[in-house]
This record gives C-alpha cells, structure tokens and sequence, in this order.
C-alpha cells in the first residue's frame, strides 16, 4: 500500500524495543463504543477544509474577479455637469421706489415643477438628438439631419451600405427589413424617419448601428438624471445632470438651462399681456358708463334749465333757514335713492348670476361696492385670478395642476366669495335705507313743496363723480400693467452655466471588481466548506472520537512512494514511532495474564489493514514478543507475497484436516515473527473460519505466542471479519484519511456493537501530518540511530579528555 513500509523495509528501519507485556489489572471488561460526543465549532476543520480546497478557492476568486473585472468593461463612469439659476423672488409692491414691476411669476416649489415638465424636456430631446443612440461615436456626424415624423418606429437598427457603395439597406435590431435604396436618397422612410446622410460619409462596406427611443421617453430618462434643488426661501436653483458622456451631459444641461429661461420670459410676458387685456376690457366698460352718467345729467339740466331751483324761497322770511333744512333733506333723500339704486343693481347682478355666470364689470359701476373693501378687494383678486388662468392656459393644459389651481380660485371667488360680500352689502344697504327713511318721513312736511329735480340731479351728479373715479382707477391700472408689459425682465437668469467636467463623479467599476473579488473568494470558502460537509470520506480525527464514538490508538503517516535509497530517513522514522505508539496502545490494552489477541479489519479496501497488520506483527516481535500473524483475508489474501514465501499449505488447510499446526506455520525473516497464510481457497471458508478447528487453533496458539494478530478481509466483503472478531473477541479498526467510507463504516459498527467483539480502537493511516495532523507526528531529529562500536570508543575518548 503506498504510503506505508512493507514489513521487510520496516525491519530495516524499527529498532529494537525489548520489554515484557506490561503490568495492567487482571480482569480488563469488555469495551464497547462510547457515544459520538457533542462539540462546538470544529475551526480547526474548517481551517483544514479551508487549506485541502486552496485550489479551488484561489480559482473561484480569480475567476469571480475575471468576471467582475469583465463586467466593468460593459460599465461606464458618469459625469455630472452643475449649473446655477438665480430667480428674483421679490414682491412687485415691494418699496415705492423704483421702475413699477410685474410681480413673481411662480412660487418656489413651482420653478422646480416647471424645470421638469414635458414643455423644457421635449424641446430639449428634439434639440439635442436625445431620442437617438448612435453605437459609434464616429458615425455621429451622419445624423446631424436625423429626425423624427409624426409616426415613427422606434427601436434597435443597422444601415448596411453594400461594398460598390452603391445602395443601403435598413434592418431592425430582429433582422426585419425597414427599407433599402440607393445612396444619397432618404433612409428609413417607411420607419418614420426624415434622414438624408451624406453619401460621401457612408463608405462603402459599412455598418452603421443606432437606436431610436421615443422622445416622451427620452425625456422621462432625462428627469430622472436631472437633480434639482432650491432652498425653501432661497433665489438660487442649482442643477445637477449625469451622463455617461461628459460633453453631452454639459450640452444637455446647457440646452435645459436655455429652454428654462426662455419658457419663463414667455410665460410672464403672456401673463402681464393677460392682465393688461383685462383691465382694458374693465376701462372700457367704465368708460362707457361714465359718458351714459354724463349724457343723462347734461340732458336733465338742459330739461330743467328754465325751472326754479331748490334754492328759491319758499315763503318770505326764511330765506335764512332755508338752506340748511333742505340741503339736509335733500342729502337723505338723495342717500336714500342712492342706497337703494346700488342696491337693487347689486340684487340685480345677483338674481342674473343665479341663472347664468356672474357679471364682474356690472360691480364696478355701482358706487357702494367701491366703499366695500372686502368686496372690492374679492373683485381685484378675481381679475388677477383670471389673468393668471389666462396665462396660465397659454402654456398648459387643462388638466396640468396649476390650471386647476388657478381654475378653482376663480370658481370660488365667482361662486362664494364675491356673492357672500355682495349679499352683506345689499343687506347693509337695505338698513341704511330703512333708517334714513325713517329720518325723512319726520321732514318731508317741511320739504314737500321742495322739486323733486333736485334730488334727480344731485343723484346724476354723484353717479357721474363716482364712475369718473373708478375709470380714473383703472385707468391709472392700465397703464401701470402696459409699462410692466413694456420693460418686462424675465424672473429667472443663469448665473453658472454648465462646464465640461474632467472627473467622472462616480466610477462603480473599483467597488464592482472588490465586490466580486470578495463575493467569489466567500463563494469559494462556502463551496468548500460545502464540499467538506458532504464528503462521505474520512478527514478528521474528531470524525473518529466524535461521530464514532472509538479512540485513535494511533496514526500512521504517508510515505512518498520512492525507492528505498532515495526515502528520507526521518520519513522512516516517523512511521517506525507511529507503529511503536499503536504496540504500546495494544499492550496496556490487556491484562497479564493473556496474550494480545485481536483481528485486524477495515471498512472496505485499500484502507491499508494487511500492511498494518503485517507492521505491527514486526513491531511486536521488535520488541520481543514472540508474534503469530496469521492472514484470515481466505479470499484475496496477500500476505504470503509481502513475507516471500507460499501460500499453501495455510489456514484452510489446516482447518479442513488436511495438515498439521506445524506445517502452516511459516518462519520470517525476524525469529520472533511467524506467519500463517491464507492456504487453499475454500468455498466453505466462512464457514471453516467460524468451526470448533478454529476455536482449537486459536487456543493452541495463545498457549505458545505473547501476541497473535489476525488480518482479515474488509467489513464490507461478508461475515468473515466479523466471524474473525469473535475468534479473538478484539478488533482493531483500520481508517484511511480521504479514502474511508463514513457510512458505511458506521453501518458496519452498529453490526459489531450486536457481537461479542471488543473494538479497541481506530488506526488512522495515511494521514497528512499537517493541518489537524499535526499533533499526531513526532519532532524530526530524535531517530533512534544504532552506533558502531568505533563511535562508541570515539565518543568516550573525547569524554576523557574534556
């Protein structure tokens, strides 16, 4: 067996260890296995596991690494371009100084919004060919007139240009033809594509591979590169754009940042045009009503011209009192029409909103709502509202959100607001009227002879002053709204442009290679911890002590298989001491009245029984005992070939009666050692094997040797080790590391606890005295050398002299 010396290599090699059996107490029980033992965490077999799959844990992680380091080739670095806008946020009515100013288009949250609305992100995608992915750089110049139609096909395509140069063909990334031609015509019409490249760019020969994505698309995939932030109360939006591609990051956010300006201007030029349109049709609304106020009063007076006045007494004598009588009464009667003219008209603008939309203009023209400050200042914020919605609806759509917004306030102010104001105030009129009618009833005896064209008058000449201060109003409005209109600035201005940047912002392709490299060295570590745990093959000593419950007597280690003049002498001896710790293992084992009598056996074959066996035969007889192995393997028996000498007469023989004890025993080459061989093969031998001759041999030579060794066949090749075991009652287990079978070994044990068989203990054969072997070897440097008597003589003249 390779790895171990044969029994006339190790004569060579044992030195003589004389001694008798050792004194142990009489009467040894009978020993069974002990139960598997409970323990922690075996480190010590991981670590071993660890060091017998190095190799594939160093090639998993090479190849996890290779992988990871492929993987960052297909990977590229982003780049992030930055960019600064400053937005005036300050109030138009803010101070008095200064040129008049349209107030802040949006709120701070809504710049934002508006950033990333499809209005700056299409224009942006058409502008800068975003919709259009273009395999090599070095074919981007041929789509410099690449666009899109209305309809289009988007997707992977290849433009082939055949080898004359002659004529294209256009696939889909499937293969499917999209339309061919001659070159210099349009390419992908019937895809929807409005391209004309140009011919003496195209080659001949060449491929052109390229991508279209729908732009709705395009622009989703930009708002979500774009990082956009602004202080709650802050004038600064700062802008962020990745890209894989440097250059076009910075076109891209430099292309946004122009949109985003232009589409403010437009917007707060479209609002302010707005509102001036509304106070235009508000001016002229009053104007009209004014130069109606106006007419009827020149008309009255002229009507009235050759009449007597208020002012014409009454009765002679009173001319002094007079005046303050009637001006007083007048003044009522005049505030008592007046109160109730505004309010029937407000009444009136109410009863006609109930039935249809509410007039705002009919508000203006009626005095009282201009005293009302609520109710004026609900009107003047419905006029914003609606030129807000105005301009609002010039840009968006109905259904955008600050169409809503602005569509809901408008509804509220026509619906609740303005009506609720109107009504306290045609209600407070109502009392004003009660009362001051009240106060007239008492005087009207007084005044009844009093023209009632006074009061006509008084009441047109009110109606006129009032209208001409409302018209005065908006018109000083107008005029304010068309300067603004004129010397519009925009609210929003760029104040750092995008720049080019040098350094990618984040380069995942490091972190990617260290995490495969890690990932794949703990793939590695758990695959062979895994492997580890599913070998069915003994590598362990815990595996013997703990899961088998049996002791080690002893450890044999491998020997390279070399020739005898080129083996390591220290080689040699490690394995000499080896067998010297199983003989002193197996001495104290036994009482001393008896022989060491026990069988030899092993799980299957080529664990290495026979040379075990044969070993420590010699070694026992090294030490002096008078030794019989005898070779129970009746099936493929092999020892007579390591001890030079015939196989039959043998065993079988003698069992069947065909020879004597005498003549199967065979001298060897050391005089304490005998051998009995196999003999003739029988087909009844485990039948001979368990018959009263082999109960009387074994008595007859346990009288006439200290030690008889019995090498049987494997447990797993039939009855006869188990057979063998209960001849000697002892069994010695052979286990071969990274060869025996755990389970089976264990199925065979659970056989032997069922037998009158004593199992002494485990020999672990083969070991690698390394790793969780390290402690089973012995320390190179202590051979036990035999010197010549001209040493010794040497040695001892030295000691003299010193």
């Amino acid at each position: 067996m390779a790895g171990n010396l044969v029994p006339s290599k190790a004569a060579e090699a044992l030195q003589a260890g004389s001694g008798a059996l050792p004194a142990v107490p009489d009467e040894v029980g009978l020993s069974f296995r002990e139960p598997p033992a409970e323990g922690g965490v075996q480190w010590g077999r991981y670590l071993a596991a660890l060091r017998r799959f190095r190799w594939l844990i160093l090639l998993v992680a090479l190849a996890g690494t290779g992988l990871s380091v492929l993987a960052t080739r297909f990977l590229k670095p982003e780049y992030t371009a930055t960019a600064t806008i400053w937005i005036d946020t300050r109030d138009a009515q803010e101070g008095n100084s200064g040129p008049i100013r349209a107030p802040e288009l949006l709120h701070n949250y809504a710049w934002q919004e508006l950033l990333t609305t499809y209005t700056v992100l299409d224009s942006v995608i058409e502008k800068e060919h975003l919709f259009l992915q273009v395999d090599d750089p070095r074919d981007e110049p041929l789509f410099k007139t690449f666009q899109l139609k209305p309809r289009f096909a988007a997707g992977d395509f290849r433009l082939t240009v055949d080898g004359a140069g002659k004529r294209w063909t256009l696939k889909t990334g499937e293969g499917l033809g999209a339309g061919s031609g001659a070159v210099g015509d349009s390419v992908g019409l019937l895809a929807g594509f409005a391209w004309q490249p140009d011919a003496r760019q195209l080659g001949r020969g060449h491929t052109i591979k390229f991508s279209v994505t729908p732009p709705r698309q395009a622009s989703e995939d930009v708002a979500k590169r774009l990082n956009v932030q602004m202080a709650e109360n802050g004038n600064f939006l700062r802008l962020a754009y990745n890209d894989t591609d440097a250059a076009r990051a910075t076109r891209t956010l430099n292309a946004l940042l122009d949109q985003f300006v232009s589409l403010a201007a437009d917007l707060k030029k479209a609002k302010l045009s707005e509102q001036a349109k509304a106070l235009q049709q508000q001016m002229d609304t009053v104007h009209l009503a004014l130069q109606t106020a106006e007419a009827q009063l020149e008309g009255y007076k002229i009507k009235t011209i050759t009449k007597p006045t208020e002012y014409t007494a009454v009765a002679p004598g009173i001319n002094a009192t007079q005046g303050t009588v009637m001006t007083d009464y007048f003044q009522k009667r005049v505030q008592i029409e007046q109160l109730k003219q505004d309010r029937q008209a407000i009444e009136d603008v109410l009863q006609r909103a109930k039935s249809g939309a509410l007039a705002v203009d009919a508000f203006q023209t009626i005095p009282s709502v201009r005293t009302a400050p609520d109710l004026n200042k609900a009107l003047a914020e419905l006029s914003a509202s609606e030129a807000d919605l105005r301009a609002a609806r010039y840009r968006y759509t109905d259904e955008s959100k600050q169409v809503q917004t602005l569509q809901d306030r408008v509804n509220q102010l026509r619906g609740q607001t303005i009506p609720a104001y109107a009504t306290a105030l045609a209600n407070a009129l109502k009392t004003q009227e009660n009362a001051l009618s009240d106060q007239v009833g008492s005087q009207s005896k007084e005044l009844q002879t009093i023209p009632e064209r006074a009061i006509t008058e008084q009441r047109l000449e009110r109606n006129v002053g009032t209208l001409a201060t409302i018209y005065a109003d908006v018109q000083g409005r107008y005029q304010a709204a068309k300067l603004a209109e004129a010397s519009a600035t925009p609210d929003v201005k760029p104040l750092d442009r995008a720049m080019q940047p040098d350094k990618p912002s984040s380069n995942s392709a490091p972190r990617i290679i260290l995490l495969g490299a890690l990932a794949s060295l703990g793939l590695g570590v758990g695959l062979a911890i895994l492997l580890d745990q599913l070998d069915k093959r003994f590598r362990y000593p815990d595996q013997v002590t703990r899961e088998l419950g049996l002791s080690i007597l002893g450890a044999i280690p491998a020997i390279r298989n070399v020739r005898a003049s080129e083996r390591d002498p220290e080689e040699a001896a490690q394995v000499v001491e080896a067998f010297r710790t199983i003989r002193m293992n197996l001495a104290h084992s036994y009482g001393a009245a008896g022989p060491v009598l026990l069988t030899v056996s092993s799980p299957g074959a080529g664990d290495g029984k026979s040379l075990v066996s044969s070993n420590l035969a010699l070694s026992f007889a090294e030490a002096g005992y008078r030794t019989l192995l005898i070779d129970g393997d009746i099936r493929r028996g092999e020892l007579h070939r390591m001890f030079s000498t015939d196989r039959r007469p043998g065993l079988l023989d003698y069992l069947v009666g065909e020879t004597t004890l005498d003549a199967v025993v065979r001298g060897t080459t050391h005089r304490n050692l005998s051998l009995i061989p196999c003999g003739t093969r029988h087909h009844h031998g485990p039948e001979l094997l368990g018959s009263n001759a082999m109960r009387e041999l074994m008595a007859q030579v346990k009288s006439h040797y200290n030690v008889v060794i019995i090498d049987s066949p494997p447990l797993g090749a039939g009855i006869d080790p188990f057979v063998l075991g209960t001849a000697t009652a002892n069994l010695l287990l052979v286990l071969r590391s990274g060869e025996t079978d755990r389970q089976m070994t264990e199925e065979k044990l659970k056989l032997l606890d069922r037998l009158p068989i004593r199992i002494l203990g485990a020999v672990l054969n083969d070991i690698n005295t390394e790793g969780v072997y390290k402690y089973y070897s012995y320390i190179y440097g202590y051979t036990a050398d035999e010197e010549t008597i001209p040493q010794l003589a040497a040695q001892a003249g030295e000691a003299s002299t010193s």
